[in-house]
């Protein structure tokens, strides 16, 4: 009898130390999954933030694009086409009337978002007019278009036919620029970076210059 009331209080005793212990381990669960939460928030906080930065840079790019499409535009269908007449190097003269509806034709599918077309047009300006007023245009818009769609390879292809063809386009900066972008995406930092150098570099005065000193601030 003695040693059954023993064994009953010995239990009795024990009960509240096994529910203290596992008090303890619920609490310590408690306290891992709050810290694995702060770490996650802190996580999309960063994500946040970058992707923030992303959009407003992505915002000042389509401005930049969107304020120089409605410029040229202008400027082609205020010109009059007889004073558009281009005689180049060689002697050879081609029908600039063509020239400059077929590019004209390409921005506004470009503009309307008929991409489709317009890399077709701006392919069409490429073949028939190589050496034309409008070809460094042609190549530097199919860049921008095979980038959209991430076509990576046939975007630096183009940006780099501006950069090492026509080397005082002013189109030279922004695809400088666009290769940064470009590397960027594919994860090559630095290679990204030595282009946004160069155009800060090269080309100070810039609106690619400005972008490409905020993507270098931003890789920091």
């Amino acid at each position: 009898m003695k040693r059954s009331l023993f064994f009953f209080f010995l239990t009795i005793l024990a009960f509240p130390l096994g529910v203290f212990s596992e008090e303890e381990e619920s609490l310590e669960l408690i306290y891992q999954k709050i810290n694995d939460l702060e770490q996650e928030i802190a996580t999309l906080r960063n994500l946040i933030e970058e992707n923030t930065y992303l959009i407003e840079r992505y915002q000042e790019l389509q401005q930049q694009r969107y304020l120089d499409l409605d410029k040229r535009l202008h400027n082609l269908l205020s010109e009059e086409k007889e004073d558009l007449a281009t005689e180049y190097s060689n002697g050879q003269q081609y029908n600039s009337t063509e020239e400059i509806d077929l590019y004209k034709g390409a921005l506004e599918l470009f503009e309307a978002s008929r991409y489709a077309e317009a890399l077709e047009s701006f392919r069409e300006l490429i073949i028939s007019y190589p050496e034309g007023a409008y070809s460094a245009d042609a190549y530097f818009w199919s860049g921008e278009l095979y980038l959209v769609q991430q076509l990576f390879e046939d975007a630096r292809e183009h940006y780099l036919v501006v950069v090492e063809k026509f080397i005082d386009h002013p189109r030279v900066a922004d695809s400088l620029f666009k290769l940064g972008v470009l590397e960027r995406a594919l994860m090559n930092d630095q290679i990204a970076n030595s282009y946004f150098s160069r155009v800060i570099s090269e080309y100070p005065d810039t609106g690619a210059a400005e972008l490409a000193n905020k993507s270098l601030e931003a890789s920091k």
